[in-house]
This record gives C-alpha cells, structure tokens and sequence, in this order.
C-alpha cells in the first residue's frame, strides 16, 4: 500500500509541477500579463519553462509519434502537436519573428493531458484501496469445531466439510451452510444494513456479521474460492480488462489519429494557398491536432465500465466478466431453471400413496434407505420427512445415480435382498419394470399431479408415490413481472414433470417452459431458443439469459449469451456463469440487468460526448467561422477545449455513480 500512496504522490508532485512549468511558459510567452515587454529574456523564459515540462513530464508524448501510422493513440496526437509549435515557435524566433510563438500553447496541452491521466489513475487507485480496505474487514480467524472442541485457525485453514462456530459480533469466515438459524448484517456484500435472517440449510457468505445469536455452520468453500473475494478480485480485474468494446474504440482511434493528421496537413495548405503571408496555416493546422486529441474517446469506456462494476458490487452482483455489460444489451428472453432459482429449491414430501399391504412408513423407509448419503434436494425432503416419522434406513449397497432420473440400489431386509429404484417412471422402465403392469390408481394419482411425483419400486414391482411440493421463492412473480414490463420474454426450463412445469408457469404467468428436460439438455434448449426464427417476412434472432444454480446448469449458463448464477449455486455454476446474484435474492436480477443496460448507455453517452465534441470543433479548430465572423482558436484555447472535453466524460460518468 505504500508503494502506491509514494507513486500517488509523486504523480501529483508530477501534475503540479507540470502546471506551475505551463503557467510560467504562458506568462513569459504573454510579458505583457506581468507588465514585462517582450524581449529574448522572457522569451527563452517561455521556452525554457515549456522544454523542461517536455522533458521532464512529457518525453512520452514525443515516444509515441514513431507510432502514427501503426498503433497510434492520443499520445501521437498531442507529441505531434508539441513538436509542430515547438518547430514553428523556433523558426520565427530564429528569424525575429516574437508574434506567433506557441512554447506556452504546447508547454499548456502537455499539462492539460499529463493532468486528465493523473484524474483517471487516481480513479483507478481510489478503487484499488477501497476494495483492498473491504478485505480487511474480512474475520481474520474462524472457530473450527472437532468435537467438543474449538480451536483459532486461520479461515485460510478451513477445508470444505470442517465445522465453524460464528458468534454475534463476529464476520462469518468463509461460505458456510448453517446448521442453525441466523441473522446478519450483510451490508459489506449488498450495500442493504438492515437485518437479513437465515434457516438452517441455507448459504450464509464470507464477511457477513452475526448480529443475532451463535450458531455453527458447515464449510461449503475454502476461502481463497468465496464468493466476497472473488467479487473484489474481479472489481480489480476490471480495472485493468479491456473488454471487446473498448478494443473496438482502440481500433478506432488508431484510424482516426492518421485521419487528423491528413486534416491538419489539408487545413495547413488551404491556408497557406489562401493567405501565403500569414501564419495561419501553422495556427490552424496546430489547434487541429490539438483539438483532435481523443483523450475524451479514451476515458468514455472504461470510466463507464468502472461505474458499472462498482454500482453492481455496491448491490451484492458480482460482475465477472465486462463483457456481460454488452451482452445484457442484447438479451431479449430470460429462461429460468426452476428448483432453487424460481423455488426455494427445499422440497418437502407433501404427502404419498402406496399399495396394498404397504405403509406409508414402508413406502419411506425404502427410499430413505437408498437415497440416504444423497444430497440431492428430493433426497434431503425424503431424509427429512423420516426423521419427523422416525423412519431409519437399512444399509443399502451398489447404489446407482442417473441425473435428471433417479437412484437405486440392493438392500437386505427379513432375509431377502431387495432391488429398490425411486424416481421418474422412465428410470424405472430402464430397470426392467413392465410399464404394462402400472398400478392404475397410481398412475391416475401420478398424472393429475402438480407436485414432484416420485415413484418407488421393488423387486420389478411398483409400490408407490411421494409428492414433492417446492415453494416458490420470495419475490418470484414481482421479478417476473417486472422483466417482462421491462420488455423481456420469460420462460422456464426444468426436469420435472409436465404437470408440475404447467403449475408454476400458470403460477408466473411464463411466456414457456420446457418440462422432462435431463440436465444435459438444458443447453440444448438454450441453443435452440436462440436459433433463428422467421417473423413475418423477416429473421429474427433472439438472444437468450439463462438463470441457474445448480451443477446441471453449468452447461446451459456456458451457451446462454448471458450466464447469471445464484449465490448459493454450486461453485461450478458460478464459475460458469457472467454475473452471480450474491444475496441469492432473486429481486437483485431486475437491479443486474438495470445496472448493466445503465452501464451501456452510459458508454454511449460518454462517446456521444466525445465524438460530439470533435465533429464540431475540429472544424472550428480549421478554421470554418474565420472567413464569415473572424473567429479563430488558437492552440492554447484549442487545449483548453480538449479539456473540457474530457472532464464532460469525466461528470457524466461520476454522476451515474450517485444512482
């Protein structure tokens, strides 16, 4: 940190100087401000002050010149333009010419520039504290529980599975899942200090502070892999990311540079042709370049971008890619994946129907014993509906997963070994189960179902059904009504039954869903939705968001053209995915996509500011209203114009920052 609070203050030593040298150059160039006449004292005193802030602040303005007709940037303008006065002046003062020297112009456009760059570096530095200052409100050692014992460890100590006690006062040390309700002021990740309250199984994040009571929590990620570092490893990422837009404003502005200078050396002949005995060609041609500087066009982007990244942090969304600014542009169709994105994704066991001759504790018993080392939410509603029956399981062995389908495994019970499958009726098909021989009172049961339906069987014979109810999240039908008021197509994309994906888009007034989807899938039907489609006499293309959080929605997060994940989502999905929902608040999608679309049109504004300022004073700067009003700009006020210019982008940009 003090290696940057040094360079910090050298830089402003650097600005300072830099304007002291211009000042003096301008008042020794201009004698008369000071009540001096002209003479070849206050002359070199100009032109000393201005080669000195060349040569001490300024050298790599002169540098960049060799690039003009191969990478060139702002730099090439401005040397260029310090080169031509620097030339000019000398020439008619060699030939004791006192009237047009421009040492003071130049030393002036040097300061100017040195100043803006100065502006935007302490920006970038002012950011680089603030989030380093975030880390260190970070718990600097957890409560590791082994036992009845509780040892100090450093958070960076913890490995996934490890137990923690968190008490109130204290920083939860890294992701956790709480084993015991619990309230927290997660301010430091989401900007909001009121009280946020947890249940047990839910995610509570690194650095959010326990205001309420102890209560003890599993490591679900190690600390280098949080969720608050990687948003303050990704704000400092993007402060130095070039994303696609501003390589485009790069390649633009290294067309442009040589196109100014062509300008300039047109503006020069047109009025050396004109008034062969002025010097009016040197003065347009000058204030051209100087004017022309795109130090503006340079600032437009990333200053936005930096806006964008630091309000989406501010609301607890990690940004993890720049480019998502631009894809957020383009979205026209938002798809969902439902358990644990539009659902609270904790399925309960509503209620079941068995056979003949088999009881419901039978029924659980059965599927507990194959799906009891399974953390799979239809798992974790089975598991905990036997422990409110106090139904235990039975050793099961050669356990089979099929995601998106089911589990099975063998099982001993009263001297017989027993092959039990629990999931969809396709699974149990695959397993050899006659799907002529379907209980037919089942079967009616199973398709009038909006509930999750789960069937278990045994022995190739089925038995019965578990009805899985997941409650809609907080919020849910208010965010999906607000996207689509915000001009959004919303669907829904889910592995679960017809019936069930029919209830909850019913429910949310979806545009479309897509039911029975295996979890591989899903990316499929995201390609899909994205394909072309004819309208009327047109092609249409619609670019698609997918909304996800478990590890199936990795895939389909990949081939959305924008991946948001859950914050309390599977790491991979969240590696996955462009932008995360921190809080894991589903009202936080609306604010993202705001924030990026602000984010877009701000840049557009900024280069609107820019370019607009050029196409109208460039040619002012050539020249256009001396013939018809005697105006003219010289390099100095040319300078000064270039200026104002940037600190045009630089308020707009801060402004956006207040929202």
């Amino acid at each position: 940190m003090h290696h940057h609070e040094d360079a910090a203050g050298s830089g402003l030593m650097r600005v300072i100087s830099s304007i002291v040298l211009a000042a003096l150059s301008l008042l020794f160039g201009m004698p008369h401000l000071i009540g001096l006449s002209p003479s070849d004292v206050t002359t070199s005193v100009s032109f000393i002050s201005a080669l000195l802030l060349i040569v001490l602040f300024g050298r790599h303005f002169i540098v960049a010149i060799k690039n003009i007709f191969r990478s060139s940037d702002m730099n090439t303008l401005i040397g260029l333009g310090i080169v031509a006065a620097f030339a000019l002046s000398a020439w008619n003062w060699t030939h004791n010419e006192r009237t047009h020297l421009y040492f003071d112009s130049a030393a002036f456009i040097a300061a100017l520039v040195i100043l803006g760059q100065w502006i935007e570096s302490r920006i970038r530095f002012q950011v680089n504290k603030r989030m380093s200052s975030l880390v260190g409100l970070l718990s600097p050692e957890a409560r590791k529980i082994e036992g009845q014992s509780e040892t100090l460890v450093s958070p960076q100590e913890l490995k996934v599975s490890d137990r923690v006690r968190v008490l109130v006062g204290e920083r939860v040390p890294v992701d956790i899942r709480l084993l015991e309700p619990a309230t927290f002021d997660e301010s430091i990740l989401t900007g909001e200090s009121l009280p946020v309250s947890r249940r047990v199984g839910e995610i509570a994040v690194q650095g959010a502070l326990n205001v309420e009571q102890p209560f003890d929590g599993e490591v679900i990620r190690i600390s280098a892999d949080s969720l608050y570092v990687q948003l303050v490893a990704n704000v400092k990422k993007s402060l130095n990311e070039r994303p696609p837009l501003q390589k485009t404003i790069d390649r633009i502005a290294t067309i442009f540079v040589p196109v100014v200078v062509l300008i300039a050396a047109g503006v020069a002949f047109f009025w050396k042709q004109k008034f062969p005995a002025s010097e009016l060609y040197i003065t347009t041609a000058l204030s051209v370049l100087v004017i022309a500087c795109p130090c503006a066009l340079g600032m437009a982007s990333p200053l936005a971008l930096l806006v964008g990244v630091l309000r989406a942090s501010r609301k607890g969304i990690l940004l993890k890619s720049l480019d998502a600014v631009e894809k957020a542009s383009q979205i026209d169709l938002i798809a969902f994946d439902k358990t644990g994105t539009l659902t609270l994704g904790e399925p309960v066991v509503q209620h079941m129907k068995s056979i003949e001759n088999v009881s419901h504790k039978d029924l659980l018993q059965l599927a507990l014993s194959v799906e009891a080392k399974s953390e799979h939410p239809y798992a974790k509603a089975i598991q905990k509906k036997c422990l409110e029956e106090k139904v235990t399981p039975i050793s099961a062995k050669e356990i089979q997963i099929a995601p998106g389908k089911g589990v099975g495994g063998i099982l001993s019970k009263d001297g017989k070994e027993l092959k039990v499958f629990v999931g969809n009726l396709v699974w149990l098909f695959e397993n050899g189960f006659d799907s002529t021989r379907v209980p037919q009172d089942l079967l009616w049961d199973a398709e009038g179902a909006h509930e999750t339906v789960l069937w278990v069987g045994v022995d190739q014979k089925m038995i019965g059904l578990l009805f899985l109810f997941d409650q809609l999240r907080p919020h849910a039908k208010k965010v999906i009504h607000e996207l689509q008021d915000d001009g959004y197509q919303t669907g829904m994309i889910t592995g679960d039954s017809e019936n069930v994906a029919k209830y909850f888009a019913k429910e949310l007034n979806l545009k479309f869903f897509h039911a029975g989807v295996l979890p591989d899938e899903k990316a499929t039907i995201v390609k899909r939705l994205s394909e072309p489609k004819k309208k009327g006499m047109d092609m249409i293309v619609e670019e698609v968001a997918f909304v996800g959080d478990g590890v199936n929605d990795a895939p389909a997060l990949a081939a959305a053209r924008l991946g948001i994940a859950m914050g309390s989502g599977a790491a991979v999905s969240q590696t996955t995915a462009d932008l995360v929902l921190l809080s894991n608040d589903l009202l936080q999608l609306p604010t993202a996509l705001k924030v990026l679309r602000e984010t877009r049109g701000l840049i557009t504004q900024n280069l609107i500011l820019s370019f607009g300022y050029n196409i109208i004073a460039i040619p002012i700067a050539a020249g256009a209203l001396y013939l018809h009003f005697g105006f003219l700009l010289n390099p100095g006020l040319a300078a000064g114009a270039m200026a104002l210019s940037s600190i045009s982008v630089l308020l707009n940009s801060l402004r956006a920052l207040k929202r």
